[in-house]
């Protein structure tokens, strides 16, 4: 731990550094910046049951867990920790001010320290795999219960935590719940330390999770007028849009329109300078959603499911170049036929599970993406094996919160 603990005061510097460089870091922002340092002064916050929650998708899911967990404890506080801004703003949008949140401190042993002395929470939940040493060692020496929900690791994280195998199985048999996704995610984090008698496996909590409404009716004041199918692209990566771009030209623009929406929105300007290069029209979606064009650029966050309400075809991003992939379900949640590139490690098995069910299509070449995205037919097949295998995977947060109740005292 001594190394780690060096490491960690010499990037310090450049962790504060690198937050004003962020587009979304704003006068609002550098008020929160203590919030990293250590506690909040809360009027009521003591012994909260603590959700982690790194972004937008975790955040959703604590909401599940949240509802979930306020009818075993109906008297406790809550406190849901982020790591982004926009997880920071999802928080906003889906919890009452009855709901404790801020930025989750620095792994640094004096800020968490600090905190948890403050706080004294009941437990740690963790939304996914989000591992911070001194976190975990200081919840331990403190007896706070840490318990990882929704638990996910690939083959390429696995690789990255044992090239360090002493230290991290330390920290990995600290924990004391894991809820794994997959067996081979349970298989995965048992090789990494976790005690056999502390982890299960369950579904994704994200089989469960809800729509935002409010996106929904920004989409409605836009209406679909366009006759052309429409392909939605959600979370795509650099390097990508070209490759969908082209795939997209070598179809009859009249009969097709093309929707992409970036992992990172700050990256607008960088997609319509490819748009202009090659001389497009589109539109981009903060100013007016015109599905006539060519193209729509998606600008703002929060938007893939409204659009996919609207979409024809997906295409999942973080496929084409080797980041693993992003959340299948959005697209599966409204029967659509779905498209990626063939790096779906983070999303193994259920990619494995759309493949059988023939929902997922995994294209390598423009070639031939152009050419599946002009002849694929509207299979009303797909939209039942969608809806099937959703309803046969609920109830993974109601599951989850009775594993952990053994852990959390009232």
């Amino acid at each position: 731990m001594i190394f780690y603990n060096l490491f960690l005061y010499f990037l310090f510097p450049f962790a504060i550094l690198r937050l004003f460089s962020k587009k979304e870091f704003n006068a609002a922002q550098i008020s929160r910046i203590k919030e990293r340092l250590g506690p909040k002064e809360y009027t009521n916050c003591k012994e909260p049951i603590w959700i982690h929650a790194v972004s937008v998708g975790e955040v959703k899911v604590a909401a599940l867990l949240v509802k979930e967990l306020k009818k075993k404890y109906p008297n406790s506080n809550f406190l849901i920790t982020t790591s982004t801004v926009t997880g920071s703003n999802e928080v906003n949008k889906n919890f009452s001010t009855e709901i404790a949140h801020q930025y989750l401190p620095y792994d640094l042993n004096s800020f968490i320290k600090k905190f948890l002395s403050s706080l004294n929470p009941k437990c740690l939940i963790l939304v996914e795999t989000e591992i911070w040493p001194n976190l975990i060692n200081n919840c331990n020496r403190a007896n706070i219960p840490v318990i990882l929900l929704n638990g996910r690791m690939s083959e390429k994280s696995l690789s990255k935590y044992l090239k360090f195998p002493k230290f991290f199985n330390k920290i990995f048999s600290k924990l004391d719940l894991v809820v794994a996704q997959s067996k081979s995610d349970l298989e995965n984090f048992k090789k990494l330390g976790v005690d056999s008698k502390s982890i299960t496996e369950d579904y994704s909590l994200k089989f469960s999770k809800s729509s935002s409404e409010e996106s929904f009716e920004t989409i409605k004041k836009n209406p679909r007028e366009s006759s052309k199918k429409i392909i939605v692209c959600a979370s795509t990566h650099p390097n990508e849009e070209v490759f969908l771009i082209d795939s997209f030209l070598k179809l009859d623009n009249t009969k097709f329109h093309l929707v992409l929406i970036p992992r990172h929105t700050h990256r607008a300007s960088e997609i319509t300078e490819i748009f202009d290069e090659k001389k497009l029209s589109y539109g981009i979606f903060s100013d007016f959603l015109d599905l006539n064009s060519e193209i729509t650029l998606v600008d703002k966050m929060g938007y893939v499911e409204s659009f996919f309400k609207i979409a024809d075809i997906a295409f999942i991003g973080g496929t084409i170049v080797p980041h693993g992939g992003q959340n299948f379900l959005e697209a599966v949640k409204y029967g659509l036929p779905i498209f990626s590139g063939p790096h779906t490690y983070n999303f193994k098995d259920i990619s494995e599970d759309l493949q059988r069910l023939q929902i997922l299509n995994i294209i390598d070449s423009i070639e031939d993406l152009a050419l599946e995205w002009r002849e694929f037919p509207h299979d009303s097949q797909i939209k039942e094996l969608s809806q099937n295998y959703l309803s046969s995977r609920q109830g993974a947060v109601q599951r989850s919160v009775e594993k952990l109740v053994v852990l959390v005292k009232d």
